[in-house]
Formats: structure tokens, sequence, C-alpha cells
């Protein structure tokens, strides 16, 4: 199998969702899951950010439904519906049902139509960039896909294709919380509950620990802990660093 990327580049104004990616450039969205059919698409999205950009997500996507700009890369309108699936301060998890018909030209639309249903897709948005990626034998049947919606490309948009080079790797390479010894992660979920992380913060840690009612130094040496090893574990891979918090043996005073 080889990986294959759409890549399609928005001009400001030329997409009402996209345009709030090309107004906060901390938002981030990637697809958990994508199936999709020769008329209809069921995707669940992860949204992540700053809290202000994610408000600016919310207010946005609330408006689509009732948007006449909801259109496909061909420019006809989408029957589309949603549901927020989970809140929290820096992400969302969103579920989308998208049909579409002649016109309308979505990457898994056409894909579907030249390999046939369960064909595999993801993407992931940024900035002013619609990235997909799809597994196929090979570049004969995209290669019509990419002729296709370049040819029925609506004003404002932009569109590449690629073939990408060595084996594809779709692994998720995210951190477990479930890998964190339970005084760490216990200690992250009251941080995050009670406030701290919030922007304005609610609680400072020192509120935090009275609130819990143990010493500010334990929760800040196990929050401390528990931000290193995430961070290092996000940027680094699982397989380097998982072991490392359940290795370390507490000595906060």
């Amino acid at each position: 199998m080889q990986e294959f990327d759409f890549t399609v580049t928005y001009e400001e104004g030329a997409d009402d969702l996209m345009d709030v990616f090309i107004e906060n450039p901390g938002l981030y969205s990637r697809t958990v899951s994508c199936h999709a059919t020769a008329e209809t698409m069921w995707r669940v999205d992860e949204v992540t950010g700053p809290p202000e950009a994610l408000e600016a997500y919310d207010r946005r996507l609330d408006g689509l439904p009732r948007c006449s700009n909801l259109r496909g890369m061909g420019g006809c309108e989408l029957d589309w519906e949603h549901e927020v699936l989970a809140e929290r301060p820096t992400s969302r998890l969103i579920y989308s049902r998208q049909s579409e018909g002649e016109g309308c030209r979505s990457v898994p639309y056409l894909v579907t139509q030249r390999l046939g249903d369960g064909a595999l897709c993801r993407a992931q948005q940024y900035g002013n960039t619609y990235e997909w990626n799809v597994l196929a034998d090979d570049d004969s049947a995209l290669s019509t896909v990419y002729e296709e919606l370049e040819a029925n490309l609506r004003p404002g948009l932009e569109l590449t294709f690629g073939r990408v080079d060595g084996s594809p790797d779709w692994a998720v390479e995210r951190p477990d919380a479930d890998d964190l010894p339970p005084e760490q992660r216990e200690a992250l979920r009251a941080a995050i509950e009670r406030g701290y992380y919030d922007t304005p913060r609610r609680m400072s840690l020192q509120e935090v620990a009275e609130a819990e009612r143990i010493p500010v130094s334990t929760l800040q040496y196990r929050v401390s802990r528990a931000e290193a090893w995430l961070a290092k574990n996000y940027l680094s891979g699982r397989e380097a660093l998982a072991s490392d918090p359940v290795e370390v043996e507490e000595s906060a005073p």
C-alpha cells in the first residue's frame, strides 16, 4: 500500500470554517475516524487549540447549518449535520455526517467512486491547509481523482497531489494518561478539574492542594513529573518513554 496526499490551501474568505483556522494559528484538527461511501461521509474529528481559539471555532461551527457558504470543493451546498461528543478547555471531539452529490467532489467522495466503499482516508486542518491522506495500491485511480478535483475546484482554493515516500505510518503516537502512576494521574485530574490550566487560571496550585487536602510540595512534584512525561512522550513517541514515570519513585518533601 502507498500513501497519497491531497492538500488544499484556502484563501481567506473562501470558506467559513477554514477562516477560523486561518484566524487562529494555534487551532488544529485531525480525524479520529472517517468512513465514506460514494454518497455519504461519517467522521469524528478531534480539534485542539487555545481556549479562545476553540471558542471561535464553536461559534463558527454552530452557524454552519444555517450558512449558505457551507460548500463542497466543487461549490455546491452540502447536506451536513454535527454533534459535539466531548468538550474540554483545549479540545473538542466532533461527530459529523456529510452527504453530497454531483458537483460537491470532496476527496473521500471521489476516492470511493474510484476505489469503492471502504477506502482508507484521514485528514488534518491547520492554518490555511486542509490535507487528506489516502491509502491505495497505486496512483492510477487517484490521478483521475486529482484531475476531477482540480478541474472543478471552486475559486479561492488550490490543490496539490503527491505520493508520500516510504512506508505508510498511520500510527497515532499520543501519550496515554493511563500509563502514568495513579498519584500523578490524580494530581493532573485535580489540577484540570479545579481550573489550574484554565485561562484565566481559576485556582493556583496551592489552592488546588488545599482543596485536595495534600501538601502543596507533593502536588507540585506530581504535577511536574506528569507534565514532563506527557510533553516528552508527545514529542518523542511512546516506545522510548512510556515506562519512565513508573520507574521513578516519589521523593517529594
